[in-house]
């Protein structure tokens, strides 16, 4: 999830976020140490320390939190949730576990199963194609000049 998109959500989105953020670290029951700098991202914006012990001991504990239902508008509801695919594809897998509260995030954020499957679609797509942008990149950094003239 991008730092600077959570600066901007509303605190109370932003505690939502994190928290569901930790939910999706610890539904497969492994949590790396990517999905440890995602939280650590997503809890760095938070102001209050009790709400950041508190999400720090559910991964500890490797508690998904119950979340509320997140009222806001669709634009910003649908940015958290693709954010949030993101998140969950981190470690390049996505158990049933996973899957299953992903699905729970949307139905919290007001979106029917359709739009969860979608927005995972979208998030493992645009992922390959991160990837083979840098892929790119490391090659023509890595190439040597090669200049023709027509």
């Amino acid at each position: 999830m991008s730092g600077s998109f959570i600066s901007h959500l509303p605190k109370a989105a932003q505690l939502w976020s994190a928290k569901a953020i930790a939910g999706i670290i610890v539904a497969d029951g492994v949590v790396t140490n990517a999905e440890l700098g995602v939280l650590r991202e997503s809890i760095g914006f938070l102001e209050d320390v009790e709400s950041i012990n508190e999400i720090v001991t559910m991964v500890k504990d490797r508690e998904k939190p119950k979340l509320e239902v997140l009222k806001t508008d669709r634009g910003t509801a649908t940015k958290i949730l693709m954010s949030l695919a993101l998140v969950a594809l981190t470690d390049d897998k996505l158990s049933v576990a996973e899957t299953d509260y992903f699905k729970y995030i949307a139905g919290k954020l007001g979106f029917e199963g359709g739009i969860a499957k979608a927005t995972i679609a979208w998030g493992r797509e645009f992922i390959a194609l991160n990837r083979k942008k840098q892929s790119i990149i490391k090659m023509g950094e890595e190439s040597t000049p090669v200049y023709i003239n027509y």
